[in-house]
């Protein structure tokens, strides 16, 4: 290891509702990097090689008594966030793992190097083509969610019409193509017309430009007048509400995300009005999250499927990728006011 301090990202602040800044954070080299020798049995040392910037990250530094988590999902000040990452173990005192070996944390610190647990990590395969950055894209949380949404949730039937929020995201990307693949008329929504022409180039048959238009609930009219089978959202808020209008019968509503609200003083939001329309279609609501199927069958489909297709040109994954830790908190806030264009990526 050449590095003689750890570099880290410490939340000092809480943000406010509706605020986006990077003002909350600082960075710190205070600290030397962790000695190897230190290392207690069952443990490793990690390299931080790429970080996931997501949104459940703006939902966790929620001030305490506002809406949103409970306290043990609130990052605490004066310490890094955490979440999805990919590094290299430099040092082990664990059987499982051996230097040079790549790992994946759920709980990675925005740090550069981390002591942690062998149970909290997930080795990576190093016999593949993949790339180290690929399980944290293509073959990671972002395509996992969406394989989770539109196979297990959705349960395409070809010829059905699927509508899919933040389109040109990370998850929403995937979701575009997996129902591309399934046989689906596909209509993506996005914010700006370089997204909209992105979502075009992914095979989308109509693509929405959400801030070109007054009425999201005409706007999906005109591009589904055969009404929508699958409701993909990523977003929440009023466009939830419009996609409600526009559901067939035994219509689904896959709840993956809601960023248009996550930042947001739940005071003056107005809430979803449109659930009554949905009783007597017979529509089916769920949520999915990422997390509990990992390790299961569910995933090991996922993993060979999306492999398969990658390698075949069937799925491409476009990631937006920033340089240096120092690049985080400028990454999150570029998040939430539409400045990224594909997977959110910090490479250090």
């Amino acid at each position: 290891m050449e590095d003689t301090f750890n570099t880290r990202v410490v939340l000092q602040a809480y943000p406010p509702k509706d605020v986006h800044t990077t003002a909350c954070f600082t960075i710190d080299r205070s600290q030397p990097v962790p000695d190897a020798n230190a290392l207690q049995l069952g443990q490793v040392l990690v390299k931080t090689e790429a970080l996931s910037i997501d949104p459940h990250h703006r939902l966790y530094i929620d001030a305490p008594g506002e809406s949103g988590p409970g306290e043990e999902f609130r990052y605490p000040l004066g310490q890094p966030i955490f979440g999805i990452g990919v590094g290299t173990v430099v040092a082990s005192r664990s059987d499982s793992y051996s230097i040079g070996d790549w790992v994946r944390g759920d709980e990675l610190p925005w740090q550069a190097y981390t002591v942690i647990s062998d149970q909290a990590l997930t080795k990576l395969s190093k016999t593949t083509s993949a790339p180290l950055l690929d399980h944290i894209g293509v073959l990671g949380m972002p395509a996992f969610t969406a394989y989770l949404g539109i196979v297990t949730v959705g349960r395409p039937k070809r010829g059905e019409t699927l509508l899919v929020s933040a389109a040109s995201g990370a998850v929403g990307q995937i979701a575009v193509q997996l129902g591309k693949v399934n046989g689906l008329r596909v209509v993506g929504v996005a914010g700006s017309d370089d997204k909209v022409e992105h979502i075009k180039h992914l095979g989308a048959d109509a693509v929405i430009n959400y801030k070109a238009c007054e009425d999201y609930a005409r706007a999906i009219s005109q591009a589904a007048p055969e009404g929508i089978d699958i409701y993909f959202d990523n977003v929440g808020g009023e466009f939830l509400d419009a996609a409600l209008l526009n559901l067939n019968r035994h219509a689904r509503v896959v709840i993956c995300g809601s960023i248009s609200t996550y930042a947001a003083d739940k005071s003056k939001i107005a809430g979803v009005k449109n659930l009554d329309t949905t009783i007597v279609k017979e529509v089916t609501l769920q949520s999915i999250y990422y997390q509990p199927h990992l390790g299961t069958l569910v995933e090991a489909d996922f993993l060979e499927e999306m492999a398969q297709m990658v390698a075949c040109g069937q799925i491409e994954f476009k990631t937006d990728e920033r340089i240096g830790l120092e690049s985080a908190p400028q990454a999150l806030v570029d998040l939430f006011t539409g400045r990224n264009f594909g997977k959110l990526i910090v490479r250090l």
